[in-house]
């Protein structure tokens, strides 16, 4: 069994509903992080607009540490968690050049956008299996800028969940904020 846990201030239901729409396992439960004493395989960190979710957050990350933490390298307050060293692999999306993860060449097109899901440093995959750098082609039906960040948190996901890079393309493109 592998466990989601989205955690952050904002964004994490449609985040939930974005990756479960994705996700077909009955193997991975993904769920906003709440209990705060359960350990995630990955977490991921929307962002965080408060004193009270980043010192909830920075304890949990250093008393459980998620095998993998997928956070918003765009927020200020998310960077912070890992002033320490951290026992977890850290991977950082955004629309930054510093990030692991990068969209670029963004166009907004009928009701959504196109862009390039960027890998910019390796990671290993659950399966043990390396993901080198790469350009994505990605579409997305759904709009506000805010959905390209939910999409780098996903497709991350799957493909650390050993996802195709056809498959989760396809999957991606037949996503609507209304849908199932």
């Amino acid at each position: 069994m592998v466990h989601i846990f989205v955690g952050g201030s904002s964004e994490k239901s449609s985040i939930i509903k974005f990756l479960s729409y994705c996700v077909h396992s009955k193997e991975i439960v993904i769920e906003e992080l709440k209990n705060y004493k359960e350990r995630a395989d990955i977490l991921i960190i929307s962002d965080i607009l408060c004193d009270e979710d980043f010192h909830k957050l920075k304890n949990y990350i250093y008393n459980f540490p998620s095998g993998i933490i997928i956070t918003n390298a765009d927020d200020e307050l998310s960077n912070k968690l890992f002033a320490q060293g951290i026992n977890s692999t850290l991977i950082t999306c955004g629309l930054n050049p510093k990030s692991s993860i990068t969209a670029s060449s963004i166009s907004y097109e009928d009701e959504g956008y196109e862009f390039n899901y960027c890998v910019q440093r390796t990671f290993f995959n659950l399966k043990g299996k390396l993901i080198e750098p790469m350009e994505i082609p990605v579409e997305i039906k759904v709009p506000g800028q805010y959905n390209i960040y939910n999409s780098l948190f996903v497709i991350t996901v799957l493909l650390i969940l050993g996802y195709e890079i056809k498959d989760i393309q396809n999957v991606v493109k037949t996503f609507e904020n209304s849908g199932r």
